[in-house]
């Protein structure tokens, strides 16, 4: 051990580079969208984005790090599991979540400054910048925290405070029955809690990286969320509540996502309020690309047992989604965002078993609460598509018009497997 002390510095930097690496391209176009849609109801609206966006990917993220890693929750399920399912994710990164950084950070940022900035050009150039952070696989969330963030923080914090102090309209009626449920369910859209899973491994070992070990390790380790979650918490509740505030004037139909950030914005500070956004857009984007490419290089490293190398896979990744960011901003999320449903049950049963993983008896319950989910989730995706040939049988499941339906399988799952695992133990992690 280095040392026998937290350095604060140290913690900071790293819940910084947690925030950045959450903190992309969704996280600045959804919670004003569904501030919205609350209206007067923002504080019940914000309770639940904040619950989803924030308490859920903080939660996962300190409940990987008290059982020691993603693995070891997996490993209960299959012992290839865990390659399968975060590698399917990894894949999701690289055809969702990193490219559309580069959409949004191109078309909200660059061309919110400089409108006949060529798209594709710069899809090159931001990737290629993405690549110089990440190549250094053991600086690069530092120099995302100790660089790009707070640049971003510092002026997204002022965006944010100004609109909340200096309220710009006043909120109206509810556009949705239910704004609490509306809202959680719209903070999956961030991803976050996928950002978690992926992204777990680079986060601890930027915190073992600092000489922090055993107990250390953990206290550093909460500390850094607890950085991450205060300014996502602050960021996305501020955002959320200047939506609120032009329900009057604006109709969830009649604007986008894109578009209702601007307005806002526009209106809280004028035109440096606009370049302040566009800048902080572009490093929003960067820093979680750069996080993600880091992620998904180092897991393909692993699962390769090192036949395509760090250095080789950090430049092959970039390649890719550059070709698949030149569709741009729509298609990428029509084609691909319903994926983002498909994961999220599944994760969040995998981080509820990690909260008692120690007290859970077999690996039957396990696999149980995982597969039944995955079949709910490969049930719903056509749903998710807009095909709704199977809707008239899920509607018959529990909570699923609130799109929770995914908690009746798991549950049922859990006590299937518990009952079939009585007897045969569980995997030691």
């Amino acid at each position: 051990m280095r040392e026998r002390k937290i350095k604060f510095t140290d913690v900071l930097f790293v819940g910084l580079a947690f925030f950045a690496s959450y903190f992309g391209a969704g996280n600045l176009i959804f919670p004003p969208m569904l501030g919205l849609q609350s209206g007067s109801s923002w504080l019940s609206g914000m309770i639940g984005m904040l619950a989803s966006g924030v308490g859920l990917p903080i939660l996962a993220i300190i409940v990987l790090g008290m059982c020691g890693s993603v693995q070891k929750i997996t490993d209960h399920v299959h012992k290839k599991f865990y390659t399968v399912f975060i590698g399917a994710i990894m894949i999701l990164c690289c055809c969702v979540s990193i490219p559309r950084t580069a959409a949004v950070g191109i078309e909200m940022g660059l061309q919110g400054i400089w409108s006949g900035a060529p798209y594709l050009v710069f899809v090159v150039i931001y990737f290629v910048i993405a690549f110089l952070f990440a190549k250094d696989r053991g600086t690069a969330l530092d120099k995302v925290g100790k660089i790009l963030t707070p640049i971003m923080t510092v002026i997204l914090f002022i965006l944010v405070v100004k609109g909340a102090v200096s309220p710009i309209g006043t909120p109206g009626t509810p556009s949705v029955d239910n704004t609490f449920v509306n809202s959680f369910i719209g903070g999956y859209s961030t991803g976050d809690v996928l950002v978690s899973f992926l992204a777990a491994g680079v986060f601890f070992e930027s915190i073992r990286r600092k000489g922090y070990e055993g107990d250390f390790f953990r206290k550093a380790h909460v500390r850094a969320c607890l950085i991450a979650a205060v300014c996502l918490a602050i960021i996305y509740g501020g955002l959320l509540y200047m939506g609120a505030c032009v329900s009057t004037e604006y109709t969830p139909d009649g604007i986008g996502n894109a578009d209702l950030l601007l307005t806002i914005i526009r209106s809280s500070g004028g035109q440096i309020a606009i370049y302040g956004l566009c800048l902080s857009v572009m490093l929003a984007c960067l820093t979680t690309a750069i996080s993600q490419i880091t992620a998904v290089a180092d897991f393909y490293e692993t699962a390769t047992h090192g036949k395509l190398s760090y250095k080789v896979l950090v430049m092959i990744v970039p390649i890719i989604t550059t070709i698949v960011a030149s569709f741009g901003l729509d298609t990428i999320v029509s084609l691909t965002s319903p994926w983002f449903s498909f994961f999220y049950p599944i994760s969040l049963v995998l981080m509820i078993l990690g909260i008692f993983e120690k007290k859970i008896p077999n690996d039957g319950a396990f696999k149980g609460a995982v597969y039944f989910t995955l079949v709910y989730a490969v049930l719903d995706l056509p749903h998710e598509y807009g095909f709704g040939f199977l809707d008239p049988v899920m509607n018959h499941i529990p909570l699923y018009a609130l799109g929770f339906g995914w908690i009746v399988p798991a549950v049922v799952g859990f006590i299937v497997g518990l009952i079939a695992g009585k007897g045969k133990g569980r995997t030691e992690t």
